[in-house]
């Protein structure tokens, strides 16, 4: 097991332990179950906001600049290609259901993906994050919620005035015109944004504790969501990738290109359920598939990883 493989195995563990210390809090009664709502509140509000604009704090460059835009178009391309394939799959198939179609389409870029990437690849490789975590916004909040809430009509308010869209375009702004935040002010905003793995995970937890009926016939239909979300869908956009050669377009691209495969192969994103709570559409069930997936993403993020080591080694 390669050093990187080490680290991802070690910090997905211990978020899922986070992730266990909510469920445990509620079930003892140590906190109510209503905590996790204003907790989520504040992740969405403010925690996550201030890590994407934190991980633009980074000098500008030029490649850096190119190294974005390769990410973002990884990032579309990933959306674009898993949007159809689950059309396919999802829909003319296996027939499933709407939460289920999304879940495998909509990974946790933002809550997992991010902290993953500051612990083991440091915080200069945290600016393209925000590409995957970008294009996975534009996309939930417009396709994600017209097929949970079964209507043709898209949100395009919403999906442009969220909270993390334009803490993203801050940060770019910041970026290009190579403003850095003075000594105290940027540790503050440092400070929150490392706050977003453990907060994730805790009211991940929180929601799975809160779960009325576990409805274990729907088992099976978890397992298949879990195993294209988590090792279908990310094998096929490898192919792609290498395929394009995305990986040797820029000097850094081969890390950019893993960040934006990790992004593809994450677990089913805690914003599922936030959709399906809010339109009450299938939220016990979003909030087990995006659990079995946490749990699973432990063996098979540090896999991917391997894979993609391993293959473009040969290449």
């Amino acid at each position: 097991m390669s050093e990187m493989n080490l680290l991802f195995l070690q910090q997905i563990t211990k978020m899922f332990l986070m992730l266990l210390l909510g469920f445990t809090a509620v079930k003892v009664k140590l906190m109510p179950a209503s905590a996790g709502k204003g907790l989520s509140q504040v992740i969405v509000g403010v925690i996550r906001p201030c890590a994407i604009i934190y991980a633009f704090q980074v000098d500008f460059t030029r490649e850096r600049l190119l190294g974005l835009l390769l990410a973002i178009f990884g990032a579309a391309l990933s959306h674009v290609v898993l949007i159809f394939i689950t059309w396919l799959l999802g829909d003319k198939a296996l027939h499933m259901s709407p939460v289920e179609r999304a879940s495998m389409i909509y990974s946790n870029s933002g809550n997992l993906l991010m902290p993953l990437i500051a612990f083991t690849m440091g915080q200069e490789w945290l600016f393209y994050t925000c590409a995957y975590m970008g294009a996975l916004q534009v996309f939930v909040w417009t396709h994600g919620k017209s097929l949970i809430c079964e209507e043709r009509q898209i949100d395009w308010k919403r999906a442009l005035g969220n909270v993390n869209i334009i803490a993203m375009a801050v940060g770019f702004v910041l970026f290009c015109a190579r403003i850095r935040f003075p000594g105290v002010l940027g540790q503050a905003v440092q400070s929150a944004g490392n706050a977003l793995g453990s907060t994730s995970m805790l009211s991940i937890g929180i929601s799975f504790a809160t779960i009325a009926h576990l409805d274990l016939k729907k088992m099976s239909r978890v397992l298949v969501v879990a195993l294209n979300r988590l090792i279908v869908y990310p094998l096929i956009m490898l192919a792609i990738f290498l395929l394009l050669r995305l990986n040797t377009l820029l000097p850094g691209a081969q890390q950019i290109v893993m960040i934006t495969l990790l992004g593809a192969g994450a677990p089913t994103g805690v914003v599922i359920t936030q959709i399906a709570q809010l339109y009450d559409k299938e939220a016990d069930h979003a909030s087990l598939i995006g659990v079995f997936t946490m749990l699973c993403s432990i063996v098979t993020l540090p896999a991917l990883i391997w894979v993609y080591e391993t293959v473009t080694a040969l290449l």
